[in-house]
Order: C-alpha cells, then structure tokens, then sequence
C-alpha cells in the first residue's frame, strides 16, 4: 500500500512537471509520435528496410507536414470553437480549409519529397500516384485529431479547475461572512442583557461580567476554528442560558438536558449557540407573563440530537427566527452538506427547532490535556469567595 501511494504521488508530480512546462509537454508528443510513424514505415509499411532510416523519414515528416498541419489545427481554428462567442460558419470555414490545406501538403511531401528520395535510395522507378494513396496522409490526420484531444482536453481540465477554485473561495468568503455576522449579533444580545441588569443596578451585574468575558474569550480563542470540541460548546451553551436566565428572573423557566459528551467529539463553532438565542429572542423576551424553554441534547451513533422548545405569544409570526436561524441554516448547508437535518414547528403557542447533526472527530492535538496534580491543588486554594464565583459560574437551574 505504501509504494502504490509512493508510486502515485510520484507520476502526480510528473505529470504536473509535464503539464507546466510547454516545452517538455510538446517535445514529448511529438517523441512518442516520431517514434510510432518510424515503427509504422519500417515494419508496418515496409517502405524502408532499416529503422534508422525509418527515424530520418519520420523526422522528416515530422517537420515538413505533421508539425505546421497541427500548430495550424491548434492555434488557426480551434480557437474559434473556445471564443466567448463562437462563430460556427467561419469554424466551418476554417475546418474545411484547414482539412483542404492540409492534405495538400501531405501529397506535396510525399510526391515531391519521400518517395522521390525512396527511388533514389533503391535506384528504382518513381511512381507519384502512390503520394494519391489515402494510407500516406491518414496518419497526419490522427495524429493532429490527438494533439486536438489532447489540447482541448487539457484546455477544459484548467477551466474545471478554475472553476472549482473559484468555488471554494467563494464557499470560503460566504462562511467567513456568516462567521462575522455570528460574533456582532451575539455581543449584542449579550451587551442587552447587561444593560439591563445595570439599569436595575442588579449585584448580579459583576456575575454577568464574568460570564460574558467567558463567552467573548470561546469567540475570539475558538470562533474561527474549524472544529471545535463538543464539550466546549455545550459549556458556551450553558453559561449563555445562565446569562438569559439573570436577565428574565423567575417568570422565565428553562429545562437544560444534556448528557456527557465524547471526548473526541467535534462541532463547528457557534453553530448551536443561534438555535438557543433565537429561543429567547422570539420566546421569552416577547412572551407576556411566564415562559419556558426546553434545551435537550441526545447523542446517537456518530449523530447528535438537538431539540429547542419554548413558548411564545399567540398572536406572534407563524415562523419566527431571524439572523441567527436564516445563519445556521446557511452554515449547515456550506459545512455539513448531506449531514444534517433540520426542522422548523411553528404552533400557534410554542415554537420548535430539532437538529440532527453528524458528529466529527477532533484531533488528538486538539483535544485539551488533563490538568496537572499540582494544577488542581492550586486551584482548591484559591479564596472562598473566587471558588464560589466560579461555580456559580458553571451552574445553570434545570
């Protein structure tokens, strides 16, 4: 298995040697095509009897007829089939006469060239009418037909390619550009909560503080990677809930249910965190009265499961969402194409979203080490109070 990737990855690189440099890339077709038009006189046609002498005619051909009929077939007509708007009369025109010209000169070598130099050679009769013989110039036909497959072939192969650059860069900006919108709409609702808390002078200000530094430091450490672990943004997702629940009080409950997560397993970033603002967004935060929202996360094989619940006004939009849900929608269909499932259930009193999302695998290097002994014994000796920041921090009530 080895030396069969030894062995491709090496005719890769030649083959793209080949295919950069004009030069080689012609000096070898016309190598191969030399070599098969002297096998071709001497032990197909008989019309030498020495393969050296074979070589010579070849050559011969080669720079007489072969090579001027097949430049001119490649950068005389062919470009009109390429153009932006081709013409097809006038590529007819320069077919015809391409093909006119072309078996003119053929007869003209081998009338006034070949087999008068053949005769003089064997000291025998010259006979032109065998220069009328279609087997002399069928060769020049299939042999500027190849270079023609070959040269448009190669042609559509760099479009294709370009193609599929231009693709992926513009697959690239748009998830860049979805990315950038995650980060702003994020802070804002976050920064809203916030402000509302130190309009009420709330002393449960600071908390939100530490809270949000926690979160602004996963966007702007993780926001951009390309995986992310699972567990990681679980802890986003709870920390964000915990922010929300601050700010709505007790008319506000919220069931968050997940299990323990793989160690190994792999999200995009902020890819669930949307699901879960657009919730309080369009559930509790234009509710009038009591609100629930229900957060279940479920795991299956290689799939994860996300089910977001919450109640609403009667009288609100049939689909509600925005931003957040028109951006995973997005960024579902760019990073998980045939990978996902998502739906949407709009009833006159609740709204839904379930999410079915095949798992990746995260890099051993991406996975955070354990902590240190000594890492652990440091943290027991922070202050009482800190500690207790801290796991308040890291709580959310069911």
């Amino acid at each position: 298995m080895a030396m069969a990737q030894v062995i491709n990855q090496t005719l890769r690189q030649v083959l793209r040697a080949v295919d950069e440099r004009s030069g080689l890339r012609h000096g070898l077709f016309w190598l191969v095509v030399g070599l098969l038009e002297a096998a071709l006189l001497r032990y197909k046609c008989a019309f030498v009897d020495h393969l050296g002498l074979a070589l010579v005619y070849a050559l011969g051909l080669l720079l007489s007829s072969y090579g001027p009929a097949t430049y001119a077939l490649l950068y005389g007509v062919l470009p009109e089939l390429w153009a932006e708007q081709p013409r097809y009369g006038r590529l007819l025109i320069l077919a015809l006469g391409w093909l006119g010209a072309a078996s003119v000169l053929s007869y003209a070598v081998w009338a006034w060239g070949l087999l008068p130099l053949q005769a003089a050679m064997v000291s025998g009769p010259l006979d032109r009418q065998l220069a009328l013989s279609s087997a002399l110039h069928v060769p020049l036909l299939l042999v500027a037909g190849a270079a023609a497959g070959l040269w448009g072939y190669r042609r559509w192969h760099r479009k294709e390619l370009a193609n599929e650059q231009l693709q992926q860069e513009n697959y690239r900006a748009e998830l860049q550009l979805l990315q950038a919108q995650i980060h702003p709409h994020f802070l804002f609702n976050t920064l809203n909560n916030l402000y509302a808390l130190t309009l009420r002078q709330s002393e449960e200000a600071p908390l939100v503080v530490e809270r949000l530094r926690a979160l602004l430091h996963f966007v702007v450490e993780q926001g951009h990677a390309p995986l992310v672990s699972l567990r990681a943004e679980l802890a986003l997702l709870r920390n964000y809930v915990a922010l929300e629940q601050l700010r709505y009080g007790p008319r506000l409950t919220v069931v968050f249910d997940a299990p323990a997560m793989p160690l190994h397993a792999g999200i995009a970033p902020l890819l669930l965190l949307p699901l879960v603002e657009n919730a309080f967004k369009h559930g509790s935060a234009e509710q009038v009265g009591a609100a629930r929202i229900v957060i279940r996360l479920g795991l299956e094989p290689n799939y994860l499961t996300c089910t977001i619940h919450n109640t609403k006004n009667a009288d609100a939009p049939a689909i509600a969402g925005g931003i957040g849900l028109r951006n995973v929608r997005q960024r579902l269909q760019l990073l998980y194409p045939g990978q996902h499932e998502l739906g949407v259930e709009a009833l006159p009193d609740t709204f839904s979203v379930q999410l079915r999302l095949r798992l990746r695998e995260l890099e051993a290097a991406a996975v955070p080490p354990r902590r240190r002994a000594w890492q652990v014994a440091g943290r027991r000796r922070r202050p009482t109070l800190f500690r207790w920041r801290a796991a308040a921090a890291n709580w959310v009530p069911a």
